[in-house]
C-alpha cells in the first residue's frame, strides 16, 4: 500500500511539472512568433543588425569596392534604403540570414558581383509583375529587372510589399549618396571586424537596429514584452509552488524515515536525489513535447530556460526539506 501511494505521488510530480513546462514552452512559443514577425517586418535582419550613419558623399559601388577588397569581411549583408521606403538595394558575402521563399532563390555572391542587377520581391509585389513568359520582371524607373525569388510567409507582414535589389562594385541603381540613406549591416551568425566597417563608411556611430530588445536584456525589451517577462516569473513560481506540494505530501513519509534512520545527512541526499531525478524528468517531458508540438525559433534560449528552472527546483527543494527534517527532529 505504502509503495503504490508512493508511486503516484512520484507519477503526480511528474505530470504536475511536465504541465508547468509545456505552459512555459507554450508561452516561449508566442514569444518566439513575436520575434519572428519582428524579423520580418524589419527585411530579415537579426537583433544583432548594426546602423550605420555616416557623412560620406560616396556612392554604394565605391564603398562596395572597398568592401570586396578586404578580406577579413564576409558572411555579412548590407541593406541601403531611403528613409520609409520599402526598396531595399542589397549587397553582400559568403553565407548571411536569408528570408523564406515562396518560390524561386536568394542573392548568391555571382549576384553580389555581376554588373546586371537583379530582384527579389515580396508576395504580394509578385502579383503585380510583368511576366511575358515563364520570367517575371518588375518595372524600376526605365528598365526591368529579373525577378530570381519571392518571398513572404504565412502571417502577414511589411516583407509582403518589399523589393530588395542586389547591388555590387559594379553598380546600383540607387546613386544617392550614403550620407542620406540608412545603412543596416547584419552578419551570421552575428556581425563580427565591426571596427573595419566603421572604418570604410568613415563613421564612429554604429547603433543597434533593435535597441536591447533580445530577452533578458535591458529596460527596452521589459517595456516591450513585459508580458512574457510576467509570465517566466509566473512559471518559475508554480515550479515553486509544486515543490510545496511534493513536501506536503511526502511529510508522513518523511517523519517516518527521520524517525528509524540515525543517518539523517545520507537520508537528506538520497531523497534530494530522488527528487532531482523526478523533477529533471518532468520538466524535460513537457518541454521536449512543447518543443515537439510547439513553433520554436531559440531552442537554445528554451532549454536554457528549462535548465534554471529545473536547478531552481532542486535547489529550492534542497533548501525546504532540510528545513523540514530540522522542524521534525525539533518536534521529536
Amino acid at each position: 500500500m505504502g509503495e503504490a501511494h508512493l508511486f503516484k505521488r512520484k507519477s503526480l510530480l511528474v505530470i504536475l511539472l511536465a504541465a508547468i513546462a509545456f505552459l512555459g514552452v507554450l508561452f516561449f512559443s508566442q514569444m518566439n512568433r513575436i520575434i519572428y514577425q519582428d524579423l520580418l517586418d524589419h527585411a530579415g535582419l537579426s537583433t544583432d543588425t548594426r546602423v550605420l550613419a555616416t557623412k560620406k558623399h560616396a556612392g554604394i559601388t565605391t564603398i562596395n569596392q572597398k568592401l570586396a577588397q578586404h578580406p577579413k569581411l564576409t558572411n555579412y549583408q548590407i541593406q541601403y534604403r531611403q528613409p520609409h521606403s520599402k526598396e531595399i538595394f542589397v549587397y553582400g558575402t559568403g553565407d548571411f540570414k536569408t528570408l523564406p521563399l515562396v518560390s524561386g532563390r536568394f542573392f548568391s555572391d555571382s549576384d553580389f558581383d555581376s554588373p546586371v542587377p537583379v530582384a527579389i520581391v515580396g508576395q504580394n509585389i509578385a502579383k503585380k509583375l510583368y511576366t511575358p513568359t515563364s520570367q517575371s520582371y518588375l518595372k524600376y524607373g526605365k528598365r526591368y529587372l529579373s525577378v530570381i525569388g519571392v518571398v513572404g510567409a504565412k502571417k502577414v507582414s511589411q516583407l509582403d510589399n518589399m523589393v530588395f535589389i542586389s547591388t555590387s562594385p559594379q553598380q546600383s541603381l540607387l546613386t544617392k549618396p550614403l550620407n542620406q540613406l540608412q545603412i543596416h549591416i547584419d552578419g551570421k551568425p552575428k556581425l563580427r571586424h565591426l571596427p573595419v566597417f566603421k572604418h570604410i563608411f568613415a563613421t564612429n556611430q554604429a547603433d543597434f537596429l533593435f535597441p536591447q530588445s533580445t530577452p533578458f536584456v535591458g529596460l527596452a525589451w521589459l517595456k516591450e514584452y513585459w508580458w512574457f517577462g510576467g509570465a517566466l516569473l509566473l512559471i518559475s513560481g508554480l515550479f515553486l509552488v509544486t515543490v510545496e506540494f511534493w513536501l506536503v505530501l511526502a511529510k508522513r513519509m518523511l517523519r517516518q524515515a527521520h524517525f528509524y534512520t540515525d543517518d539523517a545527512s545520507g537520508f537528506y541526499w538520497r531523497e534530494l536525489r530522488h527528487f532531482a531525478f523526478f523533477a529533471v524528468l518532468g520538466i524535460a517531458i513537457g518541454g521536449l513535447l512543447g518543443a515537439w508540438r510547439l513553433y520554436i525559433l531559440q531552442y537554445d534560449l528554451l532549454a536554457i530556460l528549462l535548465t534554471f528552472n529545473a536547478l531552481l527546483c532542486i535547489i529550492y527543494y534542497g533548501f525546504r526539506l532540510r528545513h523540514t527534517l530540522k522542524t521534525i527532529r525539533a518536534k521529536t
